[in-house]
């Protein structure tokens, strides 16, 4: 293996510092012609601690922060009723996994929803042409209720879609109208980021291997 001492001698620097009228000569990097193998030994070490002790605090404090993700969508089935002509597709994008218990919301009002969109009979009604405030929700983790409502269209081509824990579809100039249920599943499966109680665990770890190191780092100063 090659000596890195020829390297290391080259980039070293000379920084001039001021401090109390009187002009004091560091180097940014220790003088390795006057450093014993000891002194190299505990000076990686000291390097390496410095790197475990910021790794893990920012893993600490990103956690809370990997609870916003990317955004979460789901795919959207319409299932017609009997005696109903027309089904479709869909779709629901928000932010922030909803929670296995309890309600979760996402609406305009609140931000947290980003699109929704269904698709039915060649027509597609979209979040930006809806009219009120449009709402989906989970309960315990689970798609609860879809409110929506948007008119496309002008008469006699007029196609009118509500959701509300069903939909209903109107067609033919709103005279006639097909019925049915949603369900919904998650377009990318399981998400691979891992939880924030993964992230704070692994970083207290890295707090352990720091302090593990730190106490070797004071035996071999010592000694």
């Amino acid at each position: 293996m090659d000596d890195p001492v020829p390297k290391l001698r080259k980039i070293m620097q000379i920084v001039t510092i001021l401090q109390s009228g009187r002009v004091w000569s560091a180097t940014c990097f220790y003088d390795i012609q006057n450093e014993s193998p000891e002194d190299r030994i505990t000076d990686k070490m000291r390097r390496t601690l410095k790197f475990f002790c910021v790794a893990a605090f920012a893993l600490v404090l990103s956690a809370p922060a990997r609870l916003l993700a990317a955004p979460v969508t789901y795919n959207l089935t319409l299932t017609p009723s009997a005696g109903s002509l027309y089904g479709g597709t869909g779709s629901i994008t928000f932010d922030g996994a909803p929670s296995a218990s309890g309600i979760s919301d996402y609406s305009v009002s609140n931000g947290k929803l980003i699109d929704v969109a269904f698709n039915i009979d060649g027509q597609t009604f979209t979040l930006a042409g809806a009219t009120g405030d449009t709402l989906v929700r989970f309960l315990d983790g689970q798609l609860n209720d879809i409110t929506f409502s948007e008119m496309i269209g002008t008469s006699p081509d007029r196609y009118t879609l509500h959701v509300t824990s069903a939909y209903a579809f109107y067609y033919n100039d709103g005279q006639a109208a097909s019925y049915g249920t949603f369900t919904a599943t998650p377009a990318d499966g399981p998400s691979p980021v891992p939880e924030p109680g993964s992230l704070a665990l692994f970083g207290t770890g890295l707090f352990g291997a720091s302090g593990a190191l730190y106490r070797r780092l004071r035996t071999a100063r010592s000694s």
